[in-house]
């Protein structure tokens, strides 16, 4: 399973990263392959954009928390018929006002599609992750937070030249 992990640094207490992160859709829509959402009676519908839903042969994905421990740690995932992401959130207030997240992400392929969506993901995840980070923070940002990012190199040697 293709996953890729960062350490971020927010200058803001842990209750305003945990009241963004602890929603589905707000974490859909830093995702560069959701187009939109749907929220059903009992689950929260991602739609997944062109080319990647024609690529994987998967339109939507069902989401849910799988892990909750109130402002300390979130893990989800969002599962369709060939593909399936998950991601974390670590959190830690390191003082007042300053909070530490390790975040990562992942993404599986499923079924006979495994063999196509895998070898692929594991080429685009870190820039998956990249795209995210740089959602989180622009949304963040809008309620002006200020974020410093660490550690994950997200460009391959190739994407230098």
């Amino acid at each position: 399973m293709p996953e890729a992990t960062s350490e971020m640094y927010f200058n803001l207490p842990l209750s305003s990263i945990w009241e963004f992160i602890s929603d589905l859709s707000k974490i859909a829509s830093c995702l560069r392959f959701v187009s939109g959402v749907e929220k059903t009676s009992d689950s929260l519908i991602w739609k997944v954009k062109i080319p990647m839903s024609i690529t994987t042969r998967t339109s939507v994905l069902k989401s849910k928390i799988t892990e909750i421990e109130e402002e300390k740690k979130l893990s989800w995932i969002a599962k369709g018929e060939h593909l399936q992401w998950g991601g974390s959130f670590d959190l830690e207030e390191i003082e007042e006002a300053r909070t530490r997240a390790k975040i990562k992400l992942e993404v599986t392929g499923l079924g006979p599609m495994a063999m196509i969506i895998n070898p692929t993901a594991a080429l685009q995840i870190k820039n998956q992750l990249k795209f995210f980070i740089e959602q989180l923070k622009k949304n963040l940002e809008g309620e002006k937070i200020s974020l410093e990012s660490s550690g994950l190199p997200f460009c391959d040697e190739e994407e230098k030249k």
